[in-house]
């Protein structure tokens, strides 16, 4: 089995989670079915901020379970499990929405995990002896996010059911919380609120919708901001600064919705201008979040994040390695003024324990947010240790960004250090690339190592990432006896003043 290595947001987070479990209220596995009748002006409603399950059921398969839960200033519903295969369905009070035209029904989620993902399987029945129809079915995993969904809902009754089955298969836990159902006549709350176009001083502000809505009112850190259109875009804000929103809808006749489940967002950094005697330097030292960095995920659930000496001796930025794929962009740097501009940085990339995998690092530049990528470097196989590179800047302008883009491919993740940007006549330079030929390989033992530079380094590192044996090029050939080491793959890394290239060779 591979080791799971932690970063610290995901370090705080478990410990924040076994806090949590210690804090359950209580639970019962049967409570006395309670009615609700949903209208257009009055939505069911359940936040879970009662001491127990009131008025919901629990059907509990093996050792699962689900549980209330507080923490952070808020209670939700967890399933929790013994064994894998475990399950529990959490089944809500019966609901009369016969009197409606339609309705809505929303929920947030939150589920957690490494390889091996649990399961939601959200569900509704017109009645007791009716079976579960599926909504929506979740297998994911996330460390930092809530998601929320909605369904509009079809076969309304008077003997209406809405539930949650938790699958335990691996994971930690599935998390469930602010839950309505409403009339399409009434006032839904808003859901998915999310921040898009951010800038140092400005964002704009976005939400779904089910369309009866005339205006919102939206609440950005205690200032309330009518809004009349959605997505709405807000300005006059400081640069480099956290902010949380929620909005509430205003429908016909003056009824206003539920405050909807608040997001946050950071603004970005103003320009930084780069000349030739000052130029931009981050070694990711100064916070254990990115400081004028933004991070945007691609797809997955992977990311960038500050690894505050973890797994490396001092802070890096370091990219999870799950299988999926995020950016880390930096803020806009105006290079106008930079006479040779070049961007010098240090990388990592290791094998992966348990497929002998590297994962992946594009390095681009785009001249604004308006611009596509443009691809400088793409590293895909391992170093071994870190690497020193240095690369000129191509179409210098006054809004230019760099982007290290990372994809997993089930490695060890790939780290990023000491990002300088400035003025480097040297980078512009076309370097050669070194040519290597490593034979026999496979091999039982010994190994000639041939190169196209007459003198450089040479080193061998197992696939930890630990150097085992070290020598000189010397007229482009180096010979190693790999003998006494044990069987398995190993990197064969060379270099000079120029460049590096590493070399997988399998010891058998």
């Amino acid at each position: 089995m591979r080791i799971i290595k932690l970063n610290n947001m995901k370090k705080r987070l478990l410990i924040t989670i076994f806090t949590v479990i210690a804090l359950v209220f209580a639970l019962n596995k049967s409570f006395a079915q309670c009615d609700f009748t949903v209208t257009d002006g009055q939505p069911f409603i359940e936040d879970f901020e009662g001491t127990t399950f009131e008025c919901w059921t629990v059907e509990a398969v093996g050792g699962g379970n689900w549980t209330t839960m507080a923490g952070s200033g808020t209670t939700l519903a967890a399933f929790t499990f013994t064994n894998s295969g475990d399950e529990a369905r959490l089944i809500s009070p019966v609901l009369d929405i016969s009197g409606v035209n339609g309705a809505t029904f929303s929920f947030s989620y939150a589920m957690m995990g490494f390889y091996d993902m649990d399961e939601l399987v959200v569900s509704y029945r017109s009645s007791e002896t009716d079976s579960w129809h599926t909504l929506g079915t979740y297998s994911i995993s996330d460390y930092q996010n809530f998601f929320e969904e909605t369904f509009t809902l079809t076969d309304l009754s008077a003997t209406y059911q809405v539930s949650f089955l938790g699958r335990g298969l691996g994971g930690y836990m599935i998390f469930v919380d602010n839950i309505e159902i409403a009339g399409e006549g009434g006032c839904a709350r808003p859901i998915s609120l999310h921040a898009t176009d951010i800038s140092a001083v400005s964002a704009t502000l976005g939400w779904s919708t089910t369309g009866n809505e005339e205006s919102w009112i939206i609440d950005l850190d205690g200032t309330m901001i009518s809004a009349d259109t959605q997505p709405f875009t807000v300005g006059g804000l400081e640069p480099q600064t956290n902010y949380t929103f929620t909005v509430k809808a205003i429908c016909g006749g003056g009824e206003e919705s539920e405050w909807a489940t608040p997001a946050t967002f950071k603004t970005h950094c103003d320009v930084i201008v780069v000349t030739d005697d000052e130029p931009y330097f981050d070694d990711f030292e100064a916070s254990e979040n990115f400081v004028c960095w933004q991070t945007e995920i691609v797809s997955g659930i992977d990311d960038w994040v500050i690894d505050p000496g973890y797994l490396i001796l001092n802070n890096t930025a370091f990219f999870i390695w799950m299988g999926g794929e995020a950016m880390l962009i930096s803020t806009p740097l105006d290079l106008t003024a930079v006479s040779y501009p070049t961007l010098t940085f240090n990388h990592k990339q290791m094998v992966g324990l348990s497929y002998g995998t590297v994962d992946q690092l594009i390095v681009g530049y785009r001249t604004d947010k308006n611009d596509v990528w443009h691809t400088l470097l793409n590293f895909t196989e391992a170093t071994g240790d870190w690497e020193t590179v240095t690369v000129a800047l191509p179409n210098p302008s006054a809004t230019y960004q760099i982007v290290f883009n990372g994809i997993g491919h089930d490695a060890e993740g790939v780290y990023v250090d000491d990002v300088w940007v400035g003025n480097n006549a040297d980078g512009v330079v076309e370097q050669q690339a070194i040519e290597v030929a490593v034979m026999p390989n496979p091999t039982s033992g010994k190994i000639t190592v041939n190169a196209n530079i007459s003198e450089g380094n040479v080193a061998v590192f197992d696939m930890l990432g630990k150097q085992v044996m070290t020598d000189k090029i010397i007229d482009g050939i180096a010979e190693f006896d790999l003998s006494e080491l044990t069987q398995g793959v190993y990197f064969v890394k060379i270099s000079d003043e120029r460049d590096v290239k590493t070399v997988k060779v399998l010891l058998h």
